[in-house]
């Protein structure tokens, strides 16, 4: 075994302790001492392993070499050309082609640095989306508004017209007040109210179809006009189930009072029967006109048929009751219907055989037109 132990290798000490005996130190320089170039004692490199020199070299050769030697280590170089440029060709074999320099929008990948397609801050790229389109404002509040503004214009060229109808009418009834003012007062109130005689008149038949059934109210039969020509008042009204009449109260010019009648009578044996009428109108007619079989004393001065309904007459009388009383009657039949009018006028005196409180020529108009306004209600109901 050696000074060294089982390491098979020279002393470091050869010639004794610090005398390597001529033996290169560990590290290119004699025992102990520095290799040419590696940092000595107070050296700020000192204790760092130098390897330009001595036994054992930096590994793998210069650092600055290529690791076995040759650069290339045995492979052909590449020429100096840019990126992905051809290399040289070597001898024989196919030779590795070169792709292309890949340029924007020709299959390539694009660029991404900064301001580049699709790059930050580039055209497609982040900071330069378009995001989603902002949506459309909907139109119905404008629609809304338009219809309003239509509505309220109607509204007003509707209330212009109505102003100038209204301010025509107006003038218009001015100037007709006007001109009737300067032709009279009278001229007015006949534009106000129709003639007397045409509201009077009546109709000369019933209404309706027959058969005929009683009026509900006969009160109805006279106008108010014509009963204030008879100053008749407080009507009363009867009606059974073949006859309906009412009675009114009258006083005439002279304080003479009286009363008028209206009777509606359908036949009692058959209330539809126009044969049943006739027989009646006769009988009602005997009754007006039979001076014998009166129970009161009666003398007929008139009998004149009337131009009213299927058939009708007048009749006009005296009678003594109590004084001496002008009668006069008037008879109509209108198919199964029959109407009487009464109007009956006493004297103001008590005494028997005094002059007659009327004349006919005091009733042969008034009791026609009266007749005539009984036909009105018969068939309206």
């Amino acid at each position: 075994m050696s000074d060294n132990g089982p390491y098979t290798q020279p002393p470091q000490y050869p010639g004794g302790e610090g005398n390597s005996g001529g033996q290169p130190g560990p590290y290119g320089g004699a025992y102990g001492q520095s290799g040419p170039g590696q940092p000595g004692p107070g050296d700020p490199n000192a204790g760092q392993p130098q390897y330009p020199s001595g036994p054992y070299q930096a590994p793998y050769g210069d650092p600055n070499q290529a690791p076995y030697g040759d650069p290339n280590a045995g492979q052909p170089q590449y020429q100096q050309q840019g990126p992905y440029g051809p290399g040289p060709q070597g001898p024989g074999g196919p030779q590795f082609q070169q792709p292309q320099d890949q340029q924007m929008f020709q299959g390539g990948q694009p660029p991404y640095g900064p301001g580049g397609p699709g790059g930050p801050g580039g055209p497609g790229g982040p900071g330069d989306m378009p995001g989603y389109p902002a949506p459309r404002k909907s139109s119905a509040g404008m629609w809304i508004v338009i219809a309003g503004g239509a509505v309220i214009v109607v509204l007003v060229i509707a209330v212009l017209v109505m102003l100038v109808v209204n301010n025509s009418g107006s003038d218009t009834a001015d100037t007709g007040g006007g001109g009737s003012a300067g032709g009279g007062g009278g001229q007015e109130q006949e534009a106000d109210a129709p003639p007397e005689e045409e509201e009077d008149q009546g109709t000369d038949s019933a209404s309706g179809e027959p058969p005929y059934a009683l009026p509900e109210d006969p009160c109805s039969a006279f106008t108010d006009e014509k009963l204030a020509e008879f100053e008749a008042t407080d009507g009363s009204k009867s009606i059974t189930d073949s006859s309906a009449s009412c009675t009114w109260s009258t006083v005439n010019a002279d304080d003479e009072y009286g009363s008028l009648t209206v009777r509606y009578e359908v036949p009692y044996s058959g209330s539809d029967s126009v044969e049943a009428a006739k027989s009646d109108y006769q009988t009602n007619l005997d009754l007006a006109t039979d001076e014998e079989s009166s129970v009161f004393e009666l003398e007929v001065l008139e009998n004149r048929e009337q131009n009213l309904g299927d058939e009708s007459a007048l009749v006009f009388a005296t009678q003594e009751v109590v004084g001496t009383s002008s009668v006069s009657t008037l008879l109509i039949r209108q198919d199964n219907m029959n109407i009487t009018v009464d109007w009956s006028v006493n004297s103001s005196g008590f005494e028997s055989g005094a002059e007659p409180p009327q004349e006919f020529s005091e009733v042969e108009d008034a009791l026609p037109d009266l007749g005539k306004q009984a036909l009105n209600i018969v068939g309206s109901a």
